[in-house]
């Protein structure tokens, strides 16, 4: 059945539906953009991703995460609308965010307003984690809270994406004794970091940060839990990273405490380790090389 005939019994915020487009990006989930009439009988656009039924709990979690987001005030989160499950299908709708090219000032505004969406977002409060697992593209993410950073990192970042390596037959066992030796010294390896604890995106690579009207960024897609700050550049990074002005811009915000580049590695190893479960073998010497760089830091 054409997703025109079935979304609109299930998300009353859709009267009518008059054009559907495929929309490129993802890589997990069809993604389109819907076109046609609200309840309140005035022209709308909604972003619609599609998967099957047993991905509902995913999209349900980008949903909770988004709301989180939108809650500090300070990015433009698009407005969650709906998910649910259809006979064949689990969906997630939420309001379109047009985008454009990145303007002249577009990374130096990010830079600020993500500095300034962790500030709004900052405790001193110890529990690191979320209120719920979620994931991190199609993986299991774990999120028990926990009072300490460091075991945080060592028990549900870096040693559930080794552990999956090891089920899924991808590590060897020089990355099973590098990650080993990384989570046996994370105290050390993320020493000198800033106490303090916010609500991070979770997966900040270049696909999901928009520039939308007037060159404001918007974010999309989160895999969102509350921890050091720092952890949001693993997956910008990873990825060729921003320009220099966007970390300036950053930085004129909230400092980030001497040492940040060499802890950011370990953050790194985590979204690489991930991509080397959902994806296979192609990423194991990057992986490798990774984790050799962050046991050099030490």
């Amino acid at each position: 059945m054409m997703l025109k005939d079935w979304l609109p019994r299930h998300v009353p915020q859709i009267c009518r539906i008059d054009s559907v487009d495929s929309v490129g990006g993802g890589c997990i989930s069809d993604a389109v953009c819907v076109r046609g009439i609200s309840d309140q009988d005035k022209p709308e656009t909604w972003f619609v991703k599609t998967n099957t039924v047993d991905f509902a709990e995913n999209f349900a979690c980008e949903l909770d995460g988004l709301n989180a987001l939108r809650s500090t005030g300070v990015i433009h989160i698009p407005e969650p609308i709906a998910t649910g499950i259809d006979a064949s299908h689990s969906f997630l709708v939420t309001r379109w965010i047009p985008s454009e090219p990145p303007t002249a000032d577009f990374f130096t505004g990010f830079g600020r307003r993500l500095a300034e969406h962790h500030v709004a977002s900052e405790t001193t409060d110890d529990r690191h984690g979320w209120h719920r697992d979620n994931f991190l593209g199609a993986t299991v993410q774990p999120n028990q809270p926990c009072e300490s950073w460091v075991a945080f990192v060592a028990q549900q970042r870096i040693g559930h994406q080794l552990s999956l390596a090891i089920e899924n037959g991808w590590s060897d066992s020089r990355l099973k004794s590098d990650v080993q030796k990384i989570i046996d010294h994370m105290d050390d390896l993320l020493s000198g970091r800033h106490s303090t604890v916010s609500l991070l995106h979770g997966d900040l690579w270049s696909g999901n940060y928009l520039c939308t009207d007037g060159g404001r960024v918007a974010l999309i897609d989160p895999a969102v839990y509350r921890g050091c700050a720092e952890a949001e550049f693993g997956m910008i990074q990873l990825f060729g990273s921003c320009p220099p002005e966007f970390y300036d811009a950053y930085q004129d915000v909230r400092p980030l405490a001497d040492g940040w580049r060499r802890r950011v590695q370990v953050y790194v190893l985590y979204h690489l380790l991930n991509h080397l479960n959902l994806f296979g073998g192609g990423y194991l010497s990057q992986c490798q090389r990774t984790a050799a760089m962050v046991l050099r830091g030490r």
